[in-house]
């Protein structure tokens, strides 16, 4: 039930298309403690939103949910799984989760009438892809993809997470979170992602007897480096062999060039160990998005030259063929 002062202050949004914590208290003539206690509870029951991070925060109302004025029922099974493995992003940056993000992408794309039928092919789709790539482990073995793409591979195991996208549906829910961690410089999506993704790398460096990492280098600089958000969120105990990238010229982001042979030139030449003499002999790789895998083989190729004999390449995402090209992050 919404009190007096709740009502005001939704009302208030609502009238002005958004409004700030400080406008909101002084436009009502309350504390600011007051409002941001009143606005945390139009958030938690769904009536208003909050945009932006401090000190840039606006609230705006929040329309009925989509599912409640077009769709249809699904039964519970279906529901439940894109619940658990759906994410939407929508153009200006609001996260949609679960049942919720997949009803904004149908009535996005027009397809309101195929809502049913749509849910129950992603939901197969997504499962078969999964049990034709992940293993046991629950994760996806792409080793093939690196002898299928190079004329010499040098990586001897490259898994993945999972896949970054799926034909027809776009970015999976991790491909989703990793789009926002990097391009969105959200460390609290890094931070959950390793929290996703700290058990099975500790499967991996256990079952591969891994006595070092090491964490891809970025191509262009953030104020917010992912990887190193991934790093420390992760807490390995392993050490690290240290890379840099190093550029001749203007730097270069290795998932905006199209062609392979680019990617490929890109990676060997401005990617290099910062200690030649690195002592450990089987190592593991670690990346946010695996697109061509030139840069897991360059790194792969550069540790065997300075003595390490088995590398695994690790990624939160990746693609195989016959799915999207990563070139957007």
């Amino acid at each position: 039930m919404k009190t007096e002062t709740k009502q005001q202050l939704a009302d208030f949004i609502a009238e002005k298309g958004g409004a700030s914590p400080s406008e909101l208290a002084d436009a009502l003539g309350i504390s600011p403690q007051m409002v941001h206690r009143h606005l945390k509870a139009l958030v938690a029951d769904g009536l208003v939103k909050k945009l932006g991070r401090a000190p840039h925060v606006k609230y705006l109302s929040k329309p009925s949910r989509i599912v409640e004025r077009s769709f249809p029922y699904l039964p519970q099974e279906l529901a439940d799984y894109i619940e658990q493995h759906y994410i939407s992003v929508k153009p200006n940056g609001e996260v949609l989760s679960g049942l919720e993000g997949f009803q904004w992408w149908v009535h996005k794309t027009k397809q309101d009438k195929q809502f049913e039928k749509l849910a129950r092919e992603y939901v197969t789709n997504h499962r078969e892809l999964s049990e034709k790539f992940k293993g046991a482990e629950g994760l996806i073995d792409a080793s093939f993809k690196l002898a299928d793409t190079f004329e010499e591979s040098f990586a001897d195991v490259l898994l993945y997470q999972e896949f970054y996208s799926l034909p027809k549906f776009g970015k999976t829910k991790s491909g989703q979170m990793v789009f926002l961690g990097k391009s969105g410089q959200d460390k609290e999506m890094i931070r959950a992602l390793a929290s996703q993704c700290k058990a099975s790398i500790n499967d991996i460096i256990k079952q591969y007897k891994i006595q070092a990492v090491v964490f891809a280098p970025h191509s262009i600089p953030r104020k917010v480096s992912f990887l190193k958000e991934f790093e420390n969120a992760l807490s390995l105990t392993l050490p690290t062999v240290q890379l840099q990238k190093v550029f001749s010229g203007t730097p270069v982001a290795q998932k905006s060039l199209q062609k392979l042979t680019d990617r490929i030139e890109n990676a060997n030449e401005t990617i290099f160990l910062k200690n030649q003499n690195q002592p450990y002999k089987r190592i593991l790789v670690i990346d946010d998005a695996v697109g061509s895998g030139a840069t897991i083989n360059a790194i792969a190729y550069k540790l065997k030259m300075n003595g390490a004999d088995f590398v695994v390449g690790y990624a939160i995402t990746g693609s195989l063929k016959g799915f999207e090209v990563i070139n957007e992050i």
